[in-house]
């Protein structure tokens, strides 16, 4: 059964996750504006909370986004990642990057202000 309410796309970009004192390398294989899928060989425990960093090369510039997030599922495929906090600079990046990578836009709108929403309730 499907759990996700966000806009999934395959999106291959290099990022680092530390949790705890480990840092551990690997490539993003999908990518939405409230999660990801991480291959890596190296291991992380389920329900640890990580900061993630991903890196965006361009043309001319490269960025790094930097978000707070927690693994919620690991398999064979990789290890699936639930964002828990970004700032509207990340969330935009990501947003373009989804939108360029799927055809709804009106729904990552949505995605955003539920996340929001869901972020002020645990205030």
């Amino acid at each position: 059964m499907e759990k996700r309410n966000t806009i999934r796309v395959p999106f291959h970009v290099r990022s680092v996750i530390k949790h705890g004192d480990a840092v551990i390398e690997g490539d993003v294989k999908d990518l939405s504006t409230g999660g990801m899928l991480f291959e890596t060989r190296g291991d992380i425990p389920l329900d640890e909370m990580v900061q993630i960093s991903l890196f965006l090369y361009g043309t001319s510039s490269n960025l790094s986004l930097n978000i707070s997030g927690r693994v919620v599922r690991k398999s064979d495929a990789g290890t699936a990642i639930k964002f828990t906090e970004l700032d509207l600079d990340s969330f935009i990046h990501l947003r373009n990057i989804v939108s360029r990578n799927a055809f709804d836009e009106q729904k990552i709108i949505r995605e955003f202000q539920e996340f929001k929403t869901e972020e002020a309730s645990k205030d």
